[in-house]
């Protein structure tokens, strides 16, 4: 696919998405449902996002250790 047609789809997606949180929709309150939803997801972000930063942190010290004992 063209990424032009790509970039045309994403822009119509963002727009969607903008409308589906946007006050007085048809939707109803969307926003408070997505308040709800980040409440309950930001702490699981927060613990996977940490353990993800400490292993890749592990990993490169114990990189550096091979490294040391190669030279």
């Amino acid at each position: 696919m063209h990424s032009g047609i790509k970039l045309i789809i994403g822009i119509l997606i963002f727009i969607v998405g903008l409308y589906w949180y946007m006050p007085g929709n048809a939707l109803g309150s969307t926003l408070a449902d997505l308040k709800v939803v980040f409440m309950g997801v930001f702490g699981l972000f927060l613990i996977f996002l940490g353990l993800i930063v400490a292993w890749i942190e592990y990993e490169d010290l114990r990189w550096e250790s091979k490294e040391k004992t190669r030279i």
